[in-house]
């Protein structure tokens, strides 16, 4: 047991966390944020780790940035400078169609369901 703890502790943080993230998940059977569609539509399911209002197109939005362990998305919320419920640490099933933007992954105004 020792053996597998030293181990598991001698890893990089980032791949800890990342393997954390993975395993919160894995139950929902959604594809992977590194491997979703582009311009199609898609279900991700993501750990909210952070959140970010930020002046877009003449008004303000709320950035919420998820990560799966394999990557980042960040579902923007036209309109809205908070939504109730959501906050760092929350899982989020987020359904909507997804566009690269500047590198990453953008979701627009996606239907979203507070998990946990």
């Amino acid at each position: 047991m020792l053996k597998g703890l030293r181990e598991k502790l001698s890893r990089p943080i980032e791949d800890i966390e990342s393997e954390r993230l993975r395993d919160r998940v894995e139950d929902f059977g959604a594809v992977p944020i590194a491997e979703a569609p582009r311009r199609r539509p898609a279900v991700l399911v993501g750990e909210v780790q952070g959140l970010q209002v930020v002046p877009r197109a003449g008004g303000t939005s709320l950035e919420v940035t998820i990560d799966d362990g394999s990557a980042r998305a960040v579902a923007v919320f036209t309109g809205r400078s908070r939504l109730g419920g959501v906050y760092v640490g929350r899982r989020l099933v987020l359904e909507g169609v997804g566009r690269d933007e500047r590198g990453r992954l953008v979701v627009l105004n996606p239907a979203y369901t507070i998990v946990e």
